[in-house]
């Protein structure tokens, strides 16, 4: 009896162990030893599943100083199928591969695509939409001979293709450089009952002029747009770069005013005194309760590095501040990533991947580093840039991208559902007190003046304090220390943004 509740307890052991140590690895069972590699194309953008499982995958073959259109099919274990084009292979026409893609499998098992393509009318590359039949070949029952060509219109920063109905574009006016998104229907026309005439300008020329990075429809049908807020001050300090920001729209376009601040959030949420810093979101989904997940990226011009992070909000608008740190995941690199790399975000049971480019990274609910994803919370796909990233199953990442010049996908067996051990948040370096507060604040450096970040000696520049809306409440200038009354205010939450010599601090205080 000793000797079997020894072994019991050694099984258990390795069971806590095996829970907190489980490593990401690439799928021998997928392609060749985890990589299906497709030789004489260069890249993919885009994944999506068909009807049977299979996986289609858009993206470009570069040929010289030419770009082509490519499509691919595999079976769901990354065998290419033979009765797709060429051997799995579709080698569409010349086309453009800084336009926006997107892909989208129809209700009939059909390959929906709009990019854009070289059009000898208008020698130049105009968006357009093409429709390819299960077997690879074009569609001539769609548009004109299987695509509809749109007449040049706006420069497109995003598109939104989930609906079955509708196409959303993000972009800019020609004219007046405002940013908007308006909506097209599957036949190339603009649904002239969305805004005004088809048309949402995202801008009020003097709180918010929201640049459209990325386009998400909620489960109420709504719309989420997010990005950037580039609207300046007369104060040239007042702001540094630009702000991540976001905006509801209704179905038919209205702002949804009831949502954050009148329909707007946004914040600076990042600040440094050598180098401006542009900030904007990347990606959003949605959880089953409405919440609202939001992957965003700093860039300092300066320096050439990038820091990301992500954050989760209700489903009113307002942050949810028991999320990471008051409200935000940060995870920073020592490089800048390429602008056409966005991060993306996934939700894996009740956690979070995001990534892409060369890692990809596990994120817990409560937004702290996943640690028992491959035993550092991060997988590096060093060799293997990627842009696309779909979850195929449990247990199942499909990344796509390239591989020594030639377009790859990649399936990766990662945890999911697994116990976590939690990682406590870094020390502080600025005290706050007290915490709650019904009047006065004191901000000090942590011990009145300590050497921290870069063993530089933290001296207070300003402090600014926000509501959970991004709205900013007052603004104080100081050096070593600071009081500032808060008394005023109504009770709830609110941030405290603290900018260094060596950078910034953001801190979450309750007025009671």
């Amino acid at each position: 009896m000793k000797n079997i509740k020894i072994f019991t307890l050694l099984l258990a052991i390795l069971l806590v162990n095996s829970i907190h140590a489980q490593p990401v690895t690439l799928d021998p069972t997928f392609g060749q030893n985890g990589m299906t590699v497709i030789p004489n194309t260069s890249e993919i953008r885009l994944l999506e599943f068909d009807k049977s499982g299979n996986i289609i995958a858009v993206g470009y073959t570069q040929e010289g100083s030419e770009c082509y259109l490519t499509i691919l099919k595999t079976n769901p274990d990354g065998i290419l199928d033979p009765n797709f084009g060429d051997n799995g292979i579709v080698r569409g026409l010349r086309a453009s591969a800084t336009a926006q893609l997107g892909l989208k499998i129809t209700k009939e098992n059909k390959i929906f695509i709009t990019g854009g393509l070289y059009v000898e009318q208008y020698e130049t590359s105009v968006r357009t939409y093409l429709q390819y039949n299960e077997d690879g070949s074009i569609d001539e029952t769609f548009g004109d001979n299987g695509q509809i060509v749109i007449v040049p219109g706006f420069p497109l920063y995003s598109l939104n293709i989930e609906s079955d109905d509708f196409i959303l574009f993000g972009g800019e006016d020609n004219n007046s450089y405002a940013p908007l998104i308006f909506k097209r229907n599957y036949d190339g026309t603009i649904d002239e009952t969305f805004g005004k005439n088809g048309f949402v300008y995202l801008t009020d020329h003097e709180t918010f002029n929201i640049r459209p990075e990325v386009i998400k429809i909620l489960s109420d049908q709504s719309i989420l747009i997010a990005g950037s807020n580039s609207v300046r001050t007369e104060n040239p300090d007042d702001t540094d770069g630009d702000e991540s920001a976001f905006c509801k729209i209704s179905p038919n376009g209205n702002l949804v005013t009831a949502f954050a601040n009148n329909g707007i959030w946004s914040m600076n949420i990042f600040w440094d005194i050598y180098t401006e810093v542009f900030e904007y979101f990347t990606d959003i989904i949605e959880d089953s309760k409405g919440n609202l997940i939001l992957h965003g990226t700093f860039t300092q011009i300066n320096l050439g590095t990038d820091s990301s992070f992500i954050c989760r909000f209700y489903p009113n608008g307002t942050i949810d501040t028991d999320f990471g740190t008051d409200g935000f995941y940060h995870y920073f690199y020592n490089y800048r990533f390429p602008k056409e790399h966005p991060q993306k975000i996934l939700q894996n049971g009740s956690k979070y991947i995001i990534g892409a480019y060369d890692a990809v990274h596990s994120v817990n609910y409560n937004g702290t580093l996943d640690e028992s994803f491959n035993n550092t919370g991060s997988f590096s796909c060093k060799d293997f840039p990627f842009k696309a990233t779909k979850l195929q199953k449990v247990g199942k990442l499909i990344l796509g991208g390239s591989s020594n010049g030639n377009a790859s996908i990649v399936r990766l067996n990662i945890p999911y559902e697994v116990s976590v051990k939690e990682t406590p948040y870094p020390e502080n370096l600025i005290t706050i007190y007290p915490n709650p507060s019904t009047g006065e604040l004191q901000i000090s450096p942590a011990g009145g003046g300590l050497r921290g970040w870069n063993n530089y000696e933290l001296r207070i520049r300003s402090v600014e304090v926000f509501d959970v809306y991004g709205r900013k409440l007052l603004t104080e200038n100081c050096q070593l220390k600071t009081t500032i009354d808060i008394s005023y205010l109504n009770s709830g939450v609110y941030f405290v943004k603290i900018a260094t010599e060596q950078g910034m601090l953001t801190k979450k205080i309750v007025k009671l």
